[in-house]
């Protein structure tokens, strides 16, 4: 019995815990190439072509060509590459696979060249390989199980022919199970540097004509042009026995070696295959949508029914522009049902081309090609039936838009609170577009699902808004639920060239400071949601994190523009009006350490371990201490906002301590910098813009990105800073 390790492994199957045997070994007979030499008379085992190879020269290594020929799975675990020479003598295994290797690295005009990844690239290349999809399919930096092998593809590519594949997959291998990600060309290098950042290896191909020739004449007497095409020359055909009379127990399904291609199979494969191949039942629409959305991998995204989906170990890496989304600004939508949910032009845009209407998703939607997803296509239009629902149509087709266009808006039902129109935005939440609904989406299933969300999609945030039938607006089209939604569809029907929605334009909310502060308690950048802001009536202002305890940012001029937390459910930013913004590292403000060099912690979670907020008094003019807690030390921390003699404004800031002992080693982050200058014990310059004055002396020391500024807090008295910028 073959290692788990070796054996065979297709994507799709390793999602698919629940597929019956019957159909994995269809997948298979498919995945496998049976059907390239075995004639059948199934329409469900066509198989995947193989890579083409016309001009592999120019993109493989022929020293990778001649060990992964001569034993596949050992070169790489998982292929789907049986072995073709398992049964001949060792020395002449290896004197075949020379020679085939030779043959297939002539294949092409352009020499191999090699050039080594920079830093740069392959940290690009790792952010974008972990986001975009990669990951769905094949391991992360982690290796999670069942994914579908890399190979080692430092010993197999260059860096250009590496991003020469991965901008055009489907060049190469026209099958689709490796698709087009969408890459532009920059993309690629990036992801092909991180994928080659340990290569060392840059041998060049040395041709030997006598072997390329002999080579030549095995590429057709090992039958490998029956999965392969090279540039001039036919694919073979079927002249073999049929599947349909195939002796399940011998040749390729058997364990022995022979003049056969040898897959090292695990027992449940072998008794898969079997299985479909003596089982007389046609596969239904439904169980042939199976086969392909398995056979494609589509699963690893995508879940219909009661299989697919995102699995545990790879859902970390599946990410969104817009928390406020919650799942489903991040996991790629269901399948259930998409047949009767999207028109045929859009479903087939989207499988053949990898259309998107999701631009907050990280991870991309694959290209697959026509040739390869016609056919899923078709399926799913047909299998998937919805019932006709029940729609009444305002008769004046002008009213119907006006009506459909005032719904839409903010004094109608808000669709614009989440919705861009146009891919603009009235708030921070921008869902699917309004302008393409009734491009993707079938009338029937526009009014079933605006009837019932919850129904069609259990974890969505639209709610419904005509609850037992009922409208909220009973004065529009005489409260007709109905008639409503066929005024909103008839207006969506206008597509881009439609009006806009009241209330997509927003003008600005400005918070005015004027004689006292004033406060605003938001989600603010490089804070999140436990953001404070404090605008100063001499016209500077500040940011706090009360989760970290620390001075987040200082801005002078205006205060904050508040309308994208105002509006639109609030989920939104304040956005700084201010100029010269200082902003602070992230991390807690105090921190206990054990000696000098202790780098300082890098936790940065909503509530730093050790501390909790504990709220803030106000003096005369609303200006606020903020009161947080250490383990057992309660600390008092004000800011003031002092003009001076020439009337400029800087912030002083007293840090006071009570009711706890303070513990050894503790100290307070000032600032980190790429430059931090002192000016004397006391006083110093960090970057360019601003200057510390501090009550006792601080401490500056190196980092791996510049420097810090300390303040060791060896006694309970009072810290006083200055901070002018």
């Amino acid at each position: 019995m073959a290692a788990a390790a070796a054996r065979p492994l297709v994507g799709g199957l390793e999602n698919h815990a629940k597929i019956s045997p019957a159909l994995a070994g269809t997948i298979l007979v498919s995945e496998l190439g049976c059907t390239a030499c075995h004639a059948t008379s199934r329409t469900t085992l066509l198989p995947k072509s193989g890579p083409d190879l016309s001009t592999a020269g120019a993109r493989i290594r022929s020293e990778f060509l001649h060990r992964f020929i001569a034993n596949p799975s050992a070169s790489k675990p998982g292929t789907t590459m049986p072995d073709m020479l398992s049964h001949l003598p060792k020395v002449e295994r290896d004197e075949t696979a020379s020679a085939l290797a030779q043959y297939v690295a002539s294949l092409g005009t352009k020499p191999m060249v090699f050039a080594k990844p920079t830093p740069d690239a392959i940290k690009r290349g790792k952010a974008l390989y972990h986001s975009v999809g990669c990951v769905a399919c094949h391991s992360p930096e982690q290796a999670v199980a069942g994914s579908v092998p890399l190979g080692p593809l430092a010993e197999k590519y260059s860096l250009a022919s590496l991003t020469q594949f991965l901008e055009d997959p489907l060049a190469v291998r026209p099958g689709g199970r490796m698709p087009d990600m969408r890459l532009d060309h920059f993309e690629a290098v990036d992801i092909a540097s991180y994928l080659l950042r340990e290569q060392s290896l840059t041998t060049t191909f040395v041709p030997d004509a006598k072997l390329i020739e002999r080579g030549k004449a095995l590429f057709t007497q090992h039958n490998c042009h029956a999965c392969h095409r090279v540039a001039g020359e036919e694919m073979a055909t079927q002249q073999i026995r049929s599947l349909d009379r195939a002796r399940l127990d011998r040749g390729c399904l058997s364990e022995s070696r022979g003049a056969w291609p040898h897959f090292p199979f695990a027992a449940k494969q072998r008794v898969a295959i079997q299985s479909a191949l003596t089982s007389d039942a046609a596969a239904s629409p439904e169980q042939r949508i199976e086969i392909e959305l398995t056979r494609f991998n589509c699963i690893a995204c995508h879940r219909r029914g009661d299989y697919g989906g995102v699995a545990v170990g790879r859902d970390s890496f599946f990410t969104g522009v817009d928390e406020n989304l919650g799942e489903q600004g991040r996991i790629p939508p269901p399948l259930t049902g998409v047949g009767a949910k999207l028109k045929r032009d859009w479903l087939r845009d989207v499988v053949v081309n990898g259309a998107t209407a999701r631009p907050y998703l990280h991870t991309r939607m694959p290209k697959f090609g026509a040739a390869n997803t016609e056919l899923l296509v078709a399926l799913l239009k047909k299998s998937d039936p919805l019932p006709a629902a029940k729609i009444p149509h305002v008769r004046d087709a002008r009213l119907a838009r006006q009506t459909g266009r005032e719904l839409a808006g903010s004094k109608g039902f808000n669709c614009v609170a989440c919705h861009t129109f146009r891919e603009k935005s009235s708030a921070p939440i921008r869902a699917l577009d309004l302008a393409t609904m009734s491009n993707r989406l079938e009338e029937n299933w526009f009014h079933r699902y605006m009837t019932e969300p919850q129904r069609f999609s259990p974890l969505t945030i639209m709610p419904g808004f005509w609850p037992d039938g009922k409208s909220p607006l009973p004065d529009v089209l005489s409260g007709d639920a109905g008639l409503q939604r066929d005024a909103l569809w008839r207006y969506l029907s206008e597509g881009p060239e439609a009006g806009e929605p009241r209330g997509l334009v927003l003008e600005p909310l400005v918070i005015a400071v004027a004689d006292e502060a004033v406060m605003l308690r938001r989600n603010y950048p490089g804070i999140g949601k436990r953001g404070i802001g404090v605008g100063y009536p001499s016209g500077i202002s500040l940011s706090f994190d009360a989760g970290q305890m620390r001075l987040a940012s200082m801005w002078s001029g205006g205060f904050i523009e508040a309308s994208g937390v105002w509006r639109g459910q609030g989920s939104g930013q304040a956005r700084v009006l201010g100029r010269d913004t200082i902003t602070f590292p992230e991390g807690p403000a105090f921190a206990v350490l054990e000696s000098a060099t202790t780098p300082w912690p890098t936790n940065t979670a909503r509530q730093a371990e050790g501390f909790q907020f504990k709220g803030y008094t106000l003096e005369a003019r609303q200006r606020p201490t903020f009161r947080y807690q250490f383990g057992a030390l309660n600390i008092d921390d004000r800011f003031l906002d002092v003009k001076d003699a020439s009337g400029n404004a800087h912030f002083e800031r007293t840090v006071s301590f009570s009711s706890g002992s303070l513990p050894e080693g503790l100290h307070l982050r000032l600032a980190a910098d790429r430059s931090i200058v002192a000016r004397s014990a006391r006083d110093f310059n960090v970057g360019k813009t601003m200057r510390l004055r501090l009550s006792s002396p601080g401490i500056i020391r190196e980092t791996a990105d510049g420097h810090e500024l300390l303040f060791p807090v060896t006694q309970a008295v009072p810290i006083t800073i200055e901070y002018r910028w």
